[in-house]
């Protein structure tokens, strides 16, 4: 028992001693995230690479305050090595594709984060893995999440990715987006359309979503004030495709360093419908 103790009180003493020395050189402390809320939830992984770990922790050290934080804020912490991933350019618009070498094990149907160096494309998401680089703001990291919590982007998507998203073929429901094939419509057709809008709930009457040009037809789009039918680029890369948002105010879906977040947007996360 005295043995255990003392083992303690030395092991304390030695910490102390170690933080002295490290003030003594000026190192600081790496920087902590805070108030996270894990419970029975599966942390998401941060994979940080081994040399560059500050700059992302300063970032994230504020995470807990951005309005997405009451949906994703359970990290881990991994480190790697430069040598145990190989990152590609792909896409029209330069994307961060990036692979685990084999002697690194990855649960691959864990949702992860991985931060690269900068300079190396752009980011990217996929249904469990993140990528981004080591330099982005905390209001890109949102935007990403954003993707994992069912937003699309609001933004003309690469051509690649919009003939997937635009004809329905994605993996996940978008609370924010849909995307229907004309820009008139008849009032049945209007009606339909309204009946399975994520923010329907939004909406009052149907008649908000168009202007009306004759007895049988209706033009999509809804006044500026309302809630309703906004156009958006989404799918400008696909012929004959019309995408539409909730609101006409531009988001951080479609520039992702505009921080308001929209409670409409707040609201479909947590109430999905």
């Amino acid at each position: 028992m005295f043995t255990s103790v003392m083992a303690l009180v030395l092991s304390h003493a030695s910490n102390a001693s170690n933080l002295h020395e490290a003030a003594a050189y000026g190192i600081a402390p790496l920087p902590s995230l805070q108030n996270q809320q894990c419970g029975v939830v599966e942390p998401v992984t941060l994979y940080l690479p081994q040399t560059q770990k500050r700059q992302v922790l300063e970032q994230l050290s504020q995470w807990h305050q951005h309005p997405l934080a009451q949906f994703v804020n359970c990290f881990s912490i991994q480190t790697y090595h430069a040598e145990q991933l190989q990152c590609d350019i792909v896409g029209s618009r330069a994307r961060m594709d990036c692979r685990w070498q084999q002697t690194q094990t990855i649960d691959m149907n864990q949702r992860r984060i991985v931060f690269v160096r900068a300079g190396d494309g752009i980011a990217s998401s996929t249904a469990n893995q993140i990528i981004l680089p080591i330099n982005a703001s905390l209001s890109l990291f949102a935007h990403e999440i954003g993707h994992w919590l069912g937003l699309a982007d609001e933004y003309a998507m690469a051509p690649e990715l919009a003939e997937g998203f635009c004809v329905g073929r994605y993996n996940h429901a978008s609370f924010n987006v849909v995307v229907t094939d004309n820009t008139v419509m008849s009032g049945r057709e209007l009606k339909q359309l309204w009946r399975r809008l994520p923010w329907r709930h939004a909406v009052a009457d149907w008649r908000q979503l168009a202007t009306q040009i004759n007895d049988e037809q209706w033009r999509l789009g809804s006044a500026a004030e309302s809630v309703g039918l906004h156009p958006v680029a989404t799918c400008n890369a696909v012929a004959g495709k019309f995408a539409w948002r909730p609101l006409i105010a531009m988001t951080p879906m479609q520039y992702h360093d505009i921080n308001e977040w929209p409670e409409l947007y707040l609201e479909l996360i947590a109430h999905p419908r």
